[in-house]
């Protein structure tokens, strides 16, 4: 999907984006989405060093600080390694699609200017909001809804290509994924040879 996104309608997106959207309290909120799972995944694991809580949240202490690592790892490795440049200028007269006419990958950057690619809201916010799927399944809709809202504010805000953040979703959720997994497997392991 993100591939087809970058190849037929990320430039499109943005054009109409930047014609038809205005910043807007909603978009802006929805934006900001990674920070308030942040700061519960922070909130979680403060409350898992008090006595009360410390052998509940033991193992979700572990993965959500795996997650946060990993996560976080990715989010900036990926960005050096794809350089996309942004559908909008934010930074240091960056180039961009709306302000340049240039979308482009601009491989091994370490400039700021070409971080578009993959959105590390959308990782971040994916990543998290799978975590607590897993460990709160009751409150899948909010989940959900957190998801969603991240995309729409990013792309609402036209701060990201939707491309970007079909890549930064994927690969948050499958971090998550990957980590319970192998983190499961290494305490089973453990477990087997004590």
């Amino acid at each position: 999907m993100a591939l087809l996104s970058i190849a037929f309608f990320d430039r499109s997106i943005a054009e109409f984006m930047h014609l038809h959207s205005q910043s807007n309290f909603l978009f802006e909120g929805f934006s900001k989405i990674p920070l308030l799972l942040e700061i519960l995944a922070a909130a979680i694991v403060l409350l898992s060093f008090h006595k009360r809580y410390q052998t509940k949240l033991f193992h979700i202490r572990r993965i959500i600080i795996l997650v946060a690592i990993v996560a976080s790892s990715i989010r900036v490795g990926a960005k050096i390694i794809f350089g996309r440049t942004w559908p909008e200028t934010w930074t240091n007269n960056n180039l961009s699609w709306i302000s340049d006419g240039v979308e482009s990958f601009h491989f091994f950057s370490l400039s700021n200017s070409f971080h578009s690619f993959p959105s590390g809201h959308a990782l971040l916010t994916f990543a998290f909001a799978s975590l607590f799927w897993r460990f709160a399944p009751q409150y899948r809709l909010v989940w959900i809804f957190c998801m969603i809202a991240v995309i729409a504010g990013q792309l609402g805000q036209n701060y990201h290509y939707l491309g970007d953040l079909l890549a930064g979703g994927l690969i948050g959720a499958l971090v998550t994924q990957l980590t319970i997994n192998r983190y499961i497997t290494f305490y089973q392991t453990q477990k087997k040879a004590q």
